[in-house]
């Protein structure tokens, strides 16, 4: 016989079966955050009571159906089907989730916060497997526990004693912001038990093994979040900190010799890893580069606001972003074609900013919904006491969102939507009556958060100043597909550049132009111009510059390598030799040669051959368009 509580515990068991097996897999997920809600509903049916909807959850379903007013508005032209089922709208019912808040006790919250615990140690461990596991770990268990050839493969971050690979963690995700993202989510309750453990220490006894177990798994995982190089996910947990440090008084004297002591050893290592890992380079550069991998996120903000120029009011509707994404790069592909590749494996499905993408999609509505939500959960949060620091994440998803759409991508906005049902009911009197100081506290938080959302918009309104023709330059890699710094600089230099003392031989690989004209669903033609560049053995100034060179025409598959899962096969289809002309020397290779089945890339490699001790590279000049 079913008792009256048969139904909420299996709702919360399932429910724990979330937090603890999140790490694992989405699909899991959404298993088992459905069947919770099925048997929450059904004891609601049980009880003859209707769920009891807070406000904030209110603001957060009305964010989504603010998604429909634009494809009401658009009726007969609105495929309904695609919209409400195969878009933005359909996550929706995550928001369902936040009912749990106020229909578990704390007893229960309590047990839940422990599957929290299970989760971020499942979380820890699966990373550390993708830390020395040279094959992607989904798609490896996807696919039988076999690597399959072609699929890709991690980054390799570092060869330790020349025999250990260590690649970049991302646990069981796709993605290594979407690891990244839910590190920051689960760690902090490991933080928080650990520190509580030590605390509790000083009063009574705690075995031994409870403590180390606590303090190598806070150490683990913050070298994890370190080495996962999400950046935003780095700085989003620092935001959290100082916003919760801002309604406690800390005594920075106490602390600071601990304090300057890691900051020492963080600097030590970021140097350290900065000299000996490209990986971690290049993660350091892309921050203060011109012109660097980072302008995806340029021409992303660029499609924003010419966007948000024309829906800024209802917004452009659920399904419908990468319709108008096209539809302003069309433009611009035009005047400069080669932006098309880049600009075609841009993701086309959100924003890449969670508040600008909810503003595209569902107007000033979605605008008031999300940042009201954002001020009832804040609020929440800085009244749950010793608590908070459990909720970390929320803020740093919150700052961090500004640079990814964490918020859309369902592994971190589930367990996101799942933490915030744990944060404390508002039964109790002193906590639905804060003290004067502390409302003040939670404004002066909020009023941080709003700060942060201004500044980082008016960022990415500025980086859409950029000039189109600065978005775009030939990278250079070396044989080993790495990038080639030395060589990089030489592409369109003012003057030859200097090669290290003794240096015999250079080889690089120089990305070229597609042999095909096109701009997105529009039909491919294959190009008329030839594809080409300039090398100049004129312009010697002091040096010597290679007696010999050896060119490679090589053709390389173009496609998403992130959506396709795997690399882009490339080949040698001539090889030239030429010797110093000592005067500006042509090459072009014509499009039509060497044709495959589908659009690909004319690259060049290049392996230049001194005689002399004081070598230089000659300067390669080349349009953005090969011409």
């Amino acid at each position: 016989m079913i008792g009256k509580e048969t139904f909420h515990k299996i709702s919360v068991v399932f429910l724990y079966l979330f937090f603890a097996l999140s790490p694992f897999s989405i699909s899991l997920c959404q298993i088992f955050t459905g069947t919770s809600l099925f048997f929450l509903f059904l004891d609601c049916i049980q009880k003859r009571e209707l769920p009891r909807f807070e406000i904030q959850t209110l603001f957060w379903i009305l964010l989504y159906l603010s998604f429909l007013f634009t494809p009401i508005s658009n009726g007969n032209e609105t495929n309904w089907k695609k919209t409400i089922l195969g878009s933005e709208f359909g996550d929706v019912w995550m928001a369902f989730l936040l009912l749990h808040h106020t229909r578990l006790s704390y007893r229960e919250k309590t047990k839940l916060k422990q599957a929290v615990l299970v989760g971020a140690v499942f979380l820890i461990l699966s990373g550390l497997v993708s830390l020395l596991f040279p094959y992607r770990l989904a798609p490896y268990v996807m696919d039988g526990f076999q690597y399959i050839e072609g699929k890709r493969l991690p980054h390799l971050l570092v060869v330790l004693w020349q025999k250990l690979p260590l690649y970049l963690p991302i646990g069981f995700q796709s993605t290594h912001l979407t690891y990244g993202g839910l590190l920051a989510i689960y760690l902090p309750s490991i933080f928080q038990r650990t520190f509580r453990c030590f605390q509790i220490a000083k009063t009574k006894p705690i075995p031994y093994f409870y403590k180390i177990f606590f303090l190598a798994s806070s150490f683990v995982g913050f070298i994890l979040l370190f080495l996962n190089q999400s950046r935003s996910i780095w700085f989003g947990l620092l935001f959290g900190i100082f916003l919760i440090s801002l309604q406690k008084k800390i005594q920075i004297k106490k602390y600071l010799p601990a304090l300057s002591l890691g900051i020492l050893v963080f600097v030590g290592i970021v140097f350290f890893l900065y000299q000996n890992n490209w990986l971690f380079q290049r993660a350091i550069d892309d921050l203060f580069a011109k012109r660097s991998l980072e302008n995806q996120r340029v021409w992303i903000h660029k499609m924003n606001f010419a966007i948000l120029k024309d829906f800024y009011f209802l917004g452009i509707g659920s399904g419908n972003y990468q319709t108008e994404f096209i539809t302003q790069a069309k433009t611009l592909v035009k005047e400069f074609p080669e932006l098309y590749y880049d600009l075609s494996i841009t993701p086309k499905s959100h924003a890449h900013f969670d508040f600008l993408e909810f503003w595209i999609l569902g107007g000033f509505t979605a605008l008031v919904s999300f940042l009201s939500f954002l001020y009832l959960e804040t609020k929440l949060i800085l009244r749950a006491g010793k608590q908070t620091g459990f909720y970390l994440g929320f803020f740093a998803i919150v700052f961090a969102g500004s640079f990814q759409c964490y918020l859309v991508d369902d592994e971190v906005l589930l367990p996101f939507l799942g933490i915030l049902c744990l944060l404390p009911s508002g039964k109790l009197k002193n906590f639905t009556q804060p003290l004067p100081s502390k409302k003040k506290d939670e404004k002066k938080v909020f009023a941080s958060i709003l700060f942060w959302i201004f500044l980082s918009s008016l960022g990415a309104l500025y980086l859409t100043k950029t000039p189109a023709k600065d978005l775009f330059f030939h990278r250079t890699r070396t044989d080993l597909n790495f990038p080639a710094a030395l060589a990089q600089v030489s592409i369109n230099a003012s003057a030859p550049v200097n090669v290290p003392e003794g240096t015999k031989e250079l080889y690089f690989k120089l990305a070229g132009c597609l042999d095909h004209d096109s701009n997105f669903n529009e039909t491919h033609k294959v190009r008329e111009v030839p594809v080409g560049f300039q090398i100049h053995w004129e312009d010697l100034t002091s040096g010597e510059l290679p007696e010999f060179i050896e060119l490679e025409i090589r053709k390389r598959e173009s496609f998403d390598q992130d959506k396709e899962y795997r690399v882009q096969a490339e080949r040698i289809v001539k090889k030239v030799s030429f010797k110093n002309s000592k005067q500006i020397q042509r090459i072009q290779v014509g499009p039509k040669e060497y044709l495959g089945k589908e659009p690909e890339f004319i690259d060049f490699g290049l392996k230049y051959t001194w005689k002399g001790e004081r070598p230089v590279l000659p300067r390669i000049e080349i349009s953005g368009n090969c011409e």
